[in-house]
């Protein structure tokens, strides 16, 4: 998987995005080339246009989603690798401990940077979005901040701004939480505050 992992996570996203929509779009004809639903269909809280919206939303998603996760899984190989040659390492396997027991405390260890590195590149994924927006033309908050640029609609522009700032800060939240909940030595910390 390092390989696949180092190749996709070398591929700029705009260019995974148009390589999907030319192989997927285009060519297999497995998904809509645009849009954020199927011009037949009136917005509506039903199951067809819910699952129409999810079609279309598919490639821009795993054309943002492939690329980080590529970084995510160096970084997680680098980071177990550098657990693996720790001293608690050392000593667990001098003392008998399991294999098992003990790689499970490596991961549990080497996923920490990786959860502060995914809430890091929460914003660069966002920023990704507006030019996958632009080749997939999908009408999400990415096209409308580039549109309130191009008409300077400073409304809209504050608007955009502020959902985004939103969404990175209510993510960074989650993953502070999950980051307290995976590392004991955090959730002890957040108790003494208390």
């Amino acid at each position: 998987m390092f390989p696949v992992a180092l190749f996709v996570n070398s591929i700029p996203y705009y260019c995974l995005a148009i390589i999907l929509l030319y192989i997927f779009g285009v060519y297999l004809e497995w998904f809509p080339i645009g849009g954020g639903y199927s011009r037949n269909l009136i917005p509506a809280f039903s199951w067809t246009f819910i699952k129409d919206v999810l079609h279309h939303y598919f490639l821009p998603y795993i054309s943002i989603v492939l690329v980080a996760i590529g970084g995510q899984g160096i970084g997680m190989r680098e980071m177990s690798i550098y657990e693996l040659n720790t001293d608690y390492v050392l000593y667990s396997r001098l003392l008998g401990i399991s294999d098992r027991k003990i790689l499970k405390y490596v991961f549990r260890n080497a996923m920490l940077p990786q959860i502060t590195g995914l809430a890091l590149s929460l914003g660069t994924m966002v920023g990704g979005a507006l030019v996958t927006e632009i080749v997939f033309s999908y009408p999400g908050v990415g096209s409308w901040l580039f549109n309130g640029i191009r008409q300077l609609d400073y409304p809209l522009i504050q608007g955009s701004t502020l959902i985004i700032t939103l969404t990175v800060l209510v993510a960074n939240f989650i993953i502070d939480i999950v980051y307290g909940i995976i590392d004991p030595r955090v959730k002890a910390a957040q108790l003494e505050e208390r």
